[in-house]
């Protein structure tokens, strides 16, 4: 792992009295989705449909990380409904549409960008950070790109940008991101370093691991206590330089995100609340819980 020290806590923090009290209000942990159908029975109730998968998820967490909006531009009425059925400190955080970062890669790409943020917007004071996620193969070669790019963002929102090249690990593009207020997003993916360092006052991190390594996602099947350990005092120290912390987990991390939030809320002291908790009080479903 790469760390930049500065950003980085010191085992004795976890026992500092006045860190405890300011790390719940910048830490804000969720999933990367809410809607795996594997979750139903685990997480979800049985029997739910995916309509009742937003207002329950927003019941255990107060943030979520959208990924569909990666793959399209959503409809007013779904920001809307997302707005509507989650209550009103609830967060989301979606990603830029890959035919901006992944097919247009930057270039030309202004009236997508418009119409992508003009949605986002119908979020209003729910909305977070919009992530800029890249794929492995947009290199330093595509700078300029990117320096012609940022000067479009609009400063009313908040921008964290994920690169998954190594080549942007560089003192100049950290200055570049500070430039226009733009968060270094922190990935924990895959065979990539991470690198911790902050660029605005908001910090950003992705638990995602390796993509379909695990076929079944309703519960855990790798051990990450150790990696958690050592990200929730990573959280620790980055909390202290920034306003408020972003941090989401990937399905592919350990197995089942849920459960991998909660394991890192209770390392960080964060309340909890457990999704079973929540079931409709049916006979058949207190059956099950007692096995």
């Amino acid at each position: 792992m790469v760390v930049r020290r500065e950003a980085t806590a010191q085992h004795g923090d976890r026992g500092d009295p006045s860190l405890t009290q300011f790390i719940p209000h910048k830490v804000r942990l969720g999933v990367q989705g809410f809607s795996p159908k594997d979750w139903v029975g685990t997480f979800y109730p049985p029997g739910f449909s995916s309509r009742q998968f937003l207002p329950f998820y927003a019941q255990v967490f107060d943030t979520v990380e959208v990924n569909s909006t990666f793959y399209a531009i959503p409809s007013t009425s779904t920001v809307r409904s997302w707005a509507t059925r989650t209550p009103p400190d609830f967060t989301f955080t979606c990603k830029m549409p890959q035919e901006i970062t992944h097919d247009k890669r930057l270039l030309g790409a202004e009236e997508r960008l418009s119409i992508f943020l003009s949605k986002m917007r119908l979020l209003e004071n729910k909305l977070g950070p919009i992530v800029i996620q890249f794929p492995r193969s947009f290199t330093r070669r595509f700078e300029e790109n990117l320096r012609d790019f940022l000067p479009l963002l609009p400063q009313d929102m908040r921008f964290a940008i994920e690169f998954r090249s190594q080549s942007w690990n560089d003192d100049a593009v950290f200055d570049l991101l500070r430039e226009f207020h733009v968060a270094w997003c922190i990935n924990d993916w895959q065979d990539l370093p991470p690198v911790i360092e902050t660029t605005s006052d908001l910090a950003y991190l992705r638990l995602v691991g390796f993509h379909r390594e695990f076929k079944y996602l309703g519960q855990v099947q790798r051990d990450r206590s150790k990696e958690l350990a050592s990200w929730a005092r990573t959280i620790e120290g980055v909390a202290k330089r920034v306003e408020r912390i972003y941090v989401y987990v990937n399905n592919h991390y350990a197995g089942h995100a849920p459960a991998t939030v909660q394991q890192l809320q209770e390392l960080l002291g964060l309340p909890t609340v457990h999704p079973r908790s929540l079931w409709p009080q049916e006979p058949g479903l207190l059956a099950q819980r007692s096995v």
